[in-house]
């Protein structure tokens, strides 16, 4: 037991620093987004993916590492099942991973949390703009020209306006 309990919680205090390092990172994007500085958004953007995917990895192991008690479908409640594994251990070592587990919890609502408010930020700031762009120029509604001014695709991605605008 004491084996399986100290992979446990190595997981879980792996999966808490992705985690911290996530939420770093997301602060970075958005004080790229408020900096209007695009270079090192899109770096910081990779950088969350990475340890986005870093996060799952970890999250596949600690399942793993938990049981399916009580579950005939076979499928995986890792909350009810996390807790029902925890009670097999001593009361310290339980509450040394309840502790973790809730913090990695919390730390990770707060991170999807902070997210969703940067996503629902910038699809604003793209109506916004987008907005503005079709009343201002009402003949070029819908196109976007790249620094040539050539027509450019619309599923490019997302644009920048020159400070001159």
């Amino acid at each position: 037991m004491e084996t399986i309990y100290a992979k446990y919680k190595a997981v879980l205090n792996s999966e808490l620093e992705a985690i911290i390092e996530a939420a770093a990172a997301q602060l970075l994007v958005s004080e790229a987004v408020k900096r209007r500085d695009w270079i090192d958004f899109n770096t910081s953007i990779e950088t969350v993916k990475a340890l986005t995917t870093r996060f799952e990895a970890l999250e596949q192991q600690r399942i793993a590492l938990t049981p399916l008690e009580g579950r005939p479908d076979g499928k995986h409640d890792s909350g009810r099942n996390f807790y029902a594994f925890a009670q097999s251990f001593p009361e310290e070592e339980r509450r040394a991973l309840c502790d973790l587990y809730r913090r990695m919890k919390s730390e990770a609502a707060k991170l999807r949390f902070s997210a969703e408010a940067l996503a629902n930020y910038l699809g604003e700031s793209r109506l916004l703009v987008s907005g503005l762009l079709g009343a201002v120029f009402p003949e070029k509604r819908g196109k976007i020209y790249g620094k040539s001014g050539m027509e450019r695709n619309a599923d490019f991605g997302g644009i920048v306006l020159d400070r001159r605008f």
